[in-house]
């Protein structure tokens, strides 16, 4: 199933014995753009100052209908989960505790997005072993980056500046970011809302708050037009993939 970020920022988050909340923001590797954790708003259940993340592998059920994520966790073992900072980048070391804490095994651990496996629930049942813990390199660069930070970061092609970000979809069986829409009604007449595959993302400038693309002006501007209403459409955004193919 695809669902925009705009779409998962509403949902509420429901754990094995109650509702806890709802998803404050989404946090995606910029390497693989694969959505990592989901961070919970706290704000009604725990002390302002703690903050927590949801893991993809502990997701049991996204309902579209009832616009809900169930996760395989009883509330106190979210609300006694390692909080984070939100101020700050995750660390590989909190990213450690965390799965430790729950028993998971390391998604960085092997050639995928997910190591060894293709979805994050099978991580699951897959404790890491120390030997392969071990392995690891003592540091380790951090490249995990909020939808909340880059929704509205300014696009730069080749030639110039063409719209903003303005939504990530996703796909939650694989947790993979497939598809950007940029939003050019503020620099093109008659704006779009335009396709951006992160294949095309040369870089992520956070100082500039833009993001390179390698694309032109007019490669950007030819892209196939995203509908708003069919973004939960897994057909409808595979034929656009297609179609981006082909040009």
């Amino acid at each position: 199933m695809i669902i925009s970020s705009k779409q998962l920022t509403q949902y509420s988050i429901h754990a094995t014995d109650d509702k806890i909340g709802g998803i404050k923001d989404i946090l995606f590797d910029d390497e693989t753009y694969t959505t990592r954790y989901l961070v919970a708003d706290t704000n009604t259940w725990l002390p302002l100052s703690r903050k927590v993340v949801i893991s993809p592998v502990s997701v049991s059920q996204v309902d579209v209908e009832e616009e809900s994520v169930h996760v395989d966790m009883t509330v106190d073992t979210l609300k006694n989960s390692p909080s984070i900072d939100e101020h700050k980048p995750v660390s590989r070391e909190y990213e450690e505790h965390l799965f430790k804490y729950f028993g998971y095994g390391y998604y960085w651990i092997g050639p995928g997005a997910w190591g060894e496996y293709a979805h994050p629930n099978e991580l699951v049942t897959s404790p890491t072993d120390q030997e392969a813990e071990s392995a690891l390199p003592s540091n380790s660069t951090n490249h995990l980056r909020a939808c909340g930070e880059i929704d509205g970061y300014e696009v730069a092609t080749t030639d110039d500046k063409v719209g903003h970000i303005s939504d990530f979809l996703i796909d939650t069986k694989t947790w993979q970011l497939v598809m950007l829409v940029v939003d050019t009604n503020n620099w093109l007449p008659g704006g779009k809302h335009l396709a951006l595959l992160p294949s095309d993302i040369k870089e992520i400038d956070w100082a500039a708050h833009h993001v390179a693309v390698n694309l032109s002006h007019d490669d950007l501007v030819q892209r196939p037009e995203v509908d708003n209403d069919k973004l939960g459409d897994g057909h409808y955004i595979a034929a656009l993939i297609a179609q981006i193919a082909e040009t």
